[in-house]
């Protein structure tokens, strides 16, 4: 060749057996094209056996991994059951410790993805907080009603539920009133199905009652609360009436904005 007559190097396309004409047929290359093909046509687009064998990458740095991933699915029968086989079954079948504990990772991500999400609670924990919640979700709530907000024991709320009343005692469909130790059992019993540790009741005055009246009127249910709480191990904070910015509490007795 005229440049080994010089003494120059020869070329890539003139080095390796055969002339190769492409540096990039090694493993190194092929992982290049392999990642290329997953950012233009997504993973959707790789086989079982490709998926794998991109899996395989980090634990094998210097080999193709094309035939261990085509054993090991020829081997366990599918490349799920490759994804839960045993660390040692794993390494029996050539995989290396790096391969067997990545591989591992997979499922345990798959069910994180698939459990639901904890939601986010409200914490109700001081009085502004408190006041703020109510200030964005019951602006608009029906006057007259009475919110049940029961609490965990960090004070994060578990649940907002409305009492179909608008001033206690409640009456029924047939107009008869409902007894306060009645009205005080259904809350109870709610609070235990709900686990929680605590309770705040606020009602939403109407439109001709003033928070002072309706603080009184609610007087005989807050103080059953009171008494029945504590022999079920949970705690009623306060009551509290609103109307517009302005706030009633039982436990609060000057009225305040906000």
């Amino acid at each position: 060749m005229v440049s080994s007559e010089r003494g120059e190097k020869p070329s890539s396309f003139e080095s390796g057996e055969g002339g190769v004409p492409f540096s990039s047929t090694g493993p190194a290359g092929h992982r290049q094209r392999m990642r290329a093909r997953v950012l233009n046509a997504g993973a959707a687009s790789l086989a079982d056996y490709e998926l794998l064998e991109m899996l395989l990458f980090p634990g094998v740095p210097r080999r193709d991994t094309k035939p261990l991933a085509k054993a090991l699915i020829n081997q366990f029968g599918s490349l799920a059951a490759v994804l839960e086989a045993p660390t040692e079954a794993l390494k029996a079948a050539g995989a290396t410790r790096s391969n067997a504990a990545l591989l591992g990772l997979v499922p345990l991500a798959a069910d994180r993805l698939g459990a639901p999400e904890e939601p986010v609670r409200s914490d109700l924990g001081s009085w502004d907080k408190l006041l703020a919640y109510c200030a964005l979700h019951l602006a608009t709530a029906e006057a007259g009603s009475l919110h049940l907000l029961f609490l965990d024991s960090r004070n994060h709320l578990l649940a907002d539920e409305v009492l179909p009343t608008e001033t206690p005692p409640m009456r029924g469909e047939g107009g008869e009133a409902f007894p306060v130790p009645q009205i005080v059992s259904a809350i109870m019993q709610r609070a235990l199905a709900l686990h929680a540790c605590s309770l705040i009741t606020v009602r939403l005055a109407g439109a001709d009652v003033q928070p002072d009246r309706q603080l009184l009127h609610d007087g005989a249910l807050v103080q059953a609360l009171l008494q029945a709480a504590p022999l079920l191990a949970v705690t009623m904070h306060d009551h509290v009436v609103l109307k517009g910015r302005r706030w009633r509490s039982f436990r609060h007795l000057e009225q305040q904005a906000w």
